[in-house]
Parts: C-alpha cells; structure tokens; sequence
C-alpha cells in the first residue's frame, strides 16, 4: 500500500471508482437499456365415383382456395404466430419469413447479420465482450429476444440470451428464419419481449444427398460446412457440421478507460498502464453440429456448439494482452406428433439442454493502480497497484430439463381451440472462481487462487416453471379471423405472471387484409440479476418482478398486382419495471439490480417487394421510431429512421447478383455524455452467385461495406472514437452438392 501526498486536489478527477471494475470484470456482463400444431385446414375430399359428387367436391377445393387467396401471400405461412402453419397476412402477428434462396442472395455468412434486413432490427456491437445484439423497435435485445432452433428454447438462464452463442449461427444449414416483430409470452412464455425468432434447419427431404461448402475472407476467416440428408424408407437423417475460425476485424483503440486513469494519477508519480492505442481482439472460432431424425410420427432434433472468442476490448473498456470466454452448449429434444380423426392433435415433447461457461477475464492491465477510500469518509485515501493486473477465472454449468404437452382441437370449422402444459426445472451450480486479487481484502496475490468455496460468483440455484396456456383461433367468417389466448407462468424464485394476447384480422377486400393486435409480455429476472454474489461490489435482488410489456398495433398489407406487395405497420409499446444495476446510497461501493425505469415506443414500419420474374425482385424496407425513457428523454445509442433496400436480378441462368444497402440515421448519446450525436451511415453490400456452370457447383463472392464506409457502434465516453467496424471487406466461398 502507498499512502497519496497531502494534496488531494487531482485525486477529484478519478473518474473510477474500484465495486465498477469489480463488477464489470465479470464475463456474466453489465447491461445497458436501449430505446419470442395442427396442420394447415386439411382439405377432404369425396371418394365418390358420382360425377355429381366430384363436380360438388371440386367447387369444394375451389372455393376454399379463393378464400384462402384472400389473404394476402398465400404461398407462404408461418407456424411460429398460434403454433399452427397460417397464411402470413392471417396469421396474428407481425411477422417476417426469411427463406434460404433470400440469404445465400444476400451473401451473409451469420445469423445475426441477416437480423439487420428485418424491419425494426438494428444491430449493436459490444465493446466489452465483442457480442453483437439486435436492438428492436428501439429496445437492447440481448434477453429481450426469444430464439429458437426448429422450435426449441435455446436461452442461457444466466443472462437470459443466446446471442453470446449463436450471433454467428451458420447459414448454411437455414431453411428458413420466422420473425415475430411484438411480444409472444402469450404463446411462448419468458423472454418473448419485443420478438421471437425461431430458427428453422434443413430436413432430410430438403437435402436429399450431402452439400459440402468452404470459405475464405478477411482477417484470416475460414467457414467449413457439411450439411447432409437422406430418406429410408420411414427413416429421415440430417444434420450438419461446421467449423469457422476468424482472427476478427483489428480496428484501433486510441485511447480506453486506463488511459483516463493514468492521466488522473501521472501527477502523482505512477506510471502509465494502459495498452492504448492498441488493437481490439476479435479472433473467435466456433464447432457447430447438428442431428436431426424423424420415423413415423416421432422426431430427434440435437444440437452442439462449442465457442471460445476474445473479448473485444474488455468488460472495463480498458485494453488488455488477453481475455477470452468459452461456451458448450449442447441440447437434445425428442417429440411426437398425432393427429385423430383430422380433429384432435396431441405434439408432447421432453427436452434437455445444457451450458458450460469458462470465462478468463483480465478487466484492467498489468501495472494498474486503483484509488480507495479505505474509512469510508468520501476521500481516496490508499492507492494499490496489481502488477499482473485484474484477473478472474469463472465456471458455471446451468442444465435445464423439460416437457411440453400441447392438445390442438378442431372445435368445428373454422375454430380450433389449443391447451397445453409445459414444465422446466433449471439448475445453476458454480464449477470455480479463481482470482489474481483477494476479494475479500482487494489486495493483489501473486497468483491465481480459488475462492470457489468462499467467494463464487453465483448461488447453487434451482428454478421451477410450471405453465399453462390456451389460444382459441376462429374464423367468424371466410375473411374475418379472431385469434385469443392467454398464458400463465408460475416461477419458485420470483412469483407468476400471466400474459394475455388478441388478435384481430380482416380480408376487407381481395388485396387487401388489416390486423388489429394486443399483446403482453415479460421478461424473467435471469441467474445474474437475481442471485450473483460478489461482494462487496454487487449484489443480486431475489425481490425483482419481471420486466413487462403492453403493446398495441396495427397492421395493413396490400397487394397492387402480382408482382408488388407492400405493408405498413403502426406500434405502441409501454414498458414497466425495467430491470438496472444501481447504487446503494446506504452502503459505498456497492450496486444492486433493482426495478427501476420505465420506457415508451411508438414507431412505424413498412416494408415492399417487388417480384419482377422468377429470380429478380425489389426489396425495402422503412422504420421510423421514437424510443423514450420514462422522465420522456430519447433513449441512447438507436436511430429514428433506419432501413433496407436492396436489388437481386438473375438475369442469366449461371449469374446471381444481389446489391443491398442498410441506412441508418442517426443515434443519440447517453445524458450526461458531451460528444456529438453519432453520424447516419449507410452500408452497400455486393453478392454474385455463379452456378451450374460445372454440374451442382456454386461459388460465391461477397464485398462488404462496398464503398469503404467509415462508421462506429456506440461506446462509452471512455472511449472517445467509439467502436470502430470494419471497412471493406470480402468472402468467397464455394460449394458442391453430391
């Protein structure tokens, strides 16, 4: 311990104080607010051989069929808004389906990229662990997101998100992404915020044989895949297997969080610490594989990633020489499907999933010094430096288990009515806490030591859920169809909540169709926010309520002929009970999660696409928002006006070009923060597809940020410059079908 010199005056500058860096060390992550059946109708027909009663039978189909083209898109349908496969327009929700022929056009190579093209969805990167994040309809959405793989809950019970893991998702092996824009608790339960995304993989009949692919781009990327498929008999097998390793964009940092602290305390005789300027770490490498199996009325779907990547710049924003996380998760679900007498369906399910977190997080760099007011008077009065810097090593294993039993019941035409019971047990247990720093006394050791037993990071924890939820669905009349359900969730650790929903749609004419929506969600308080326990910095609050949400929207598809469909949507959503990290005025130093915060949104998106002939379309997309806290200030760090637009012509049977821009306006800081308003930008991408030019071979080059745009993510103001992203960048990839 050094004791300071008399005059203190410089030491009122500090812009630190030592529970931040405790606590933000952590990789279970600091948030920041910013403004997730029965067939389609089956169709019987008479095996009659009177011709009068095949005449009537085919007036039958015919019929059904006009009606069913009233609404609008009716060759596409989606399961993911009643759990019943529903035209688009019918279906009661704002809804987007994304198709494989869309992504492999656009050219990306991960998940969360093509979120960017979705109406409402903007993405983020994070400075501190280098995840990239939607924000949706003004909202961070790192746990306000449900995502699902073919249907299945795929969330971390720490955080209560999966972007961590799945913001590079492989493409390769997408069918299709199905996009609830709104809540979904009604439906789905926690975490169904502002959206659910459910993840759909190639089936076995999709495939038909094996499709291997390879990749090459910038900073030393390289993308693998197989995917494969085959039908025996009752038997269906697919799968996949990837590996894609990058050593991940290297902007410059000029200057981080250490760097303001050497500054405070240069005059006082320390030497500098930080490594700024200094490059960001990126590098990430990921194995992904899938199974899936079907036999009869029976299915298997399982899933394996393995990620370990740096951490950008870190948890403190301070630049250190390494930091990394490693996630395994691993889920297995297996299910059955029976439908009777085509009016009663039965779809149980069991499932299991687990986690296994191994986070090494250096928060502040070696040589650092930190200011303490050791007597609790208000002024720094010790000055204690670590020469291996601030270091923790943490493990946790969390394991969910579960299972569905959903009935779908044909009440009469045109109604179906659905029930169903769900139940999950969730486990928390802390593998190990290491640290390179007493953390009970703060003083730096000479080595990493465990203090599992006395200090870990999480309580031993287990959560029940037990649900119940039922949705009726009706068709008053041919073009008018009402939709009305209600969930609720009864949780050990923190009480019950029930979710309601209603939904409205009408084909008031043969182009045309209009939604009137209302909706409730909430967002579970995750394993971080209710049990963490590192003292003395942060403190978990087994009080909290859920977040909620209240929304209320409105909706109009029209089709002007057949080549141009358009949508415009109106929404209103009131959010209570935001969940924050705040001060204890009664203890010093110390934060804990409370229910603190409100905020409103209200915005408009509209959406239009122009098919021209088979291959070559036109597609835009507009959305303007206006995210506001509850005192009624604009909310940091999202654009008001954002959107897409983007040509695809195959205008040659071996050539596919696609040419897509996203522009967004600009973004507000947070109060209290003096720089300028982050500029507007806009991003143009270029993808060419050259194909069947040599039997089922494709190859695939796409330039990213086409025109060399310079632009940044928002980032504290301790890091003056922002977070740089990536300038012009490429891929090329080619692939063979066998």
């Amino acid at each position: 311990m050094v004791k300071p010199p008399q005059n203190k005056r410089d030491l009122l500058f500090l812009p630190f104080v030592y529970s931040s860096i405790l606590f933000s060390c952590i990789p279970f992550y600091s948030f920041t607010i910013l403004a997730e059946g029965t067939e389609a109708t089956h169709i019987t027909e008479s095996h009659s051989n009177n011709e009068k009663d095949a005449s009537y039978t085919g007036a039958v189909l015919k019929e059904e069929f006009a009606t069913e083209c009233l609404w609008l898109a009716c060759d596409q349908t989606t399961a993911l808004a009643t759990r019943q496969e529903t035209p688009l327009s019918k279906a009661p929700s704002i809804v987007t389906v994304i198709t494989a022929e869309e992504i492999k056009n656009l050219g990306y190579r991960t998940f969360i990229e093509i979120l960017r093209t979705v109406p409402g969805f903007e993405i983020l990167k994070r400075g501190d662990l280098g995840i990239s994040l939607p924000v949706v309809r003004g909202v961070q959405c790192e746990n306000r997101v449900r995502v699902m793989v073919n249907g299945h809950f795929t969330m971390n019970p720490a955080r209560g998100g999966i972007f961590e893991t799945f913001d590079d998702f492989p493409v390769e092996n997408i069918k299709r992404i199905e996009i609830i824009r709104g809540p979904g608790s009604a439906v789905y339960g926690e975490n169904a915020f502002l959206a659910v995304v459910n993840i759909i993989t190639f089936d076995a009949k999709d495939i038909d044989g094996v499709k291997v692919s390879s990749g090459y781009g910038n900073f030393d990327t390289y993308d693998e895949n197989i995917t494969f498929g085959k039908t025996f008999g009752k038997l269906g097998i697919s799968g996949m297997a990837r590996y894609r390793q990058t050593n991940g964009f290297d902007g410059i940092i000029e200057s981080d969080t250490q760097t303001l602290m050497d500054n405070a305390l240069s005059s006082l005789g320390f030497p500098p610490a930080s490594l700024a300027p200094g490059r960001i770490h990126d590098d990430r490498q990921e194995y992904d594989m899938e199974l899936k199996a079907t036999y009869d009325d029976f299915y298997f779907n399982g899933w394996y990633t393995n990620k370990r990547a740096d951490t950008f710049i870190g948890p403190q924003y301070a630049l250190t020489d390494v930091s990394f996380f490693e996630i395994d998760y691993v889920f297995g679900e297996v299910g059955y499907k029976k439908t009777f007498d085509e009016s009663f369906t039965i779809r149980p399910r069991v499932y299991y999933d687990q986690f296994d977190a191994d986070n090494y997080i250096k928060a502040l760099p070696d040589g650092t010094t930190l200011p303490f007011d050791t007597d609790g008077d208000g002024v720094i009065d010790t000055f204690t430096t670590y020469p291996d810097g601030i270091t923790q090593r943490l493990k946790v294993i969390e394991r969910i288990v579960g299972t569905e039993l959903p009935f779908d019941y044909r009440l009469f035409d045109g109604n179906i009515f659905t029930l169903g019971m769900e139940y999950r047990l969730i486990n928390q247990v802390p593998k190990s806490a290491s640290y390179n720093y007493n953390p009970e006394t703060l003083e730096p050791l000479d080595s990493m030591q465990s203090f599992t037993d006395t200090h870990p990071f999480f309580e031993d924890h287990t959560r029940r859920i037990l649900s119940f939820y039922l949705q009726d669905t009706w068709d008053i009349t041919d073009t008018l169809n009402l939709t009305l359900g209600v969930r609720h969730d009864r949780y050990n650790d923190f009480g019950e909540t029930t979710s309601p929903r209603a939904g409205l749609t009408w084909a008031f004419m043969k182009n045309a169709s209009v939604k009137v929506l209302y909706g409730e969600a909430f967002r579970a308080p995750n394993f971080l926010e209710m049990f963490t326990l590192i003292k003395p910095s942060i403190q978990g609050n087994e009080d909290l309520d859920p977040e909620r949400i209240r929304t209320y929207e409105v909706g109009l598809n029209y089709q002007f002929n057949k080549h141009v469909t358009s949508s415009i949507n109106y929404f209103n959503n009131d959010i209570k009970d935001l969940i924050v990290l705040r001060a204890l005025s009664t203890t010093q130093g110390t934060t804990r999660y409370e229910n603190f915060g409100d905020a409103h949104v209200q915005g408009i998106e509209t959406e239009t696409k122009i098919d021209i002939t088979k291959g070559n379309y036109v597609f835009m997309n507009y959305t303007f928002q206006n995210p506001e806290d509850g005192d009624g200030d604009d909310m940091p760090f999202v654009a008001q006006h954002f959107g897409n637009f983007g040509v695809n012509a195959h205008y040659w049977k071996y050539i596919n070009t696609n040419l897509s821009t996203f522009v967004s306006g600009r973004r507000s800081r947070e109060a209290g923060d003096p720089r300028d308003d982050l500029p507007s930008y806009a991003l143009l991408n270029l993808s060419v597809i050259a194909k069947e030019f040599f039997k089922t071979m494709e190859v695939q080059g796409t330039v990213f940020n086409l025109l060399d745009k310079d632009y940044s993510d928002p980032g504290p103001i301790s890091i003056p410059d922002d977070f740089p992203r990536p300038g012009r960048t490429f891929f090329v990839g080619l692939s063979y079908r066998f």
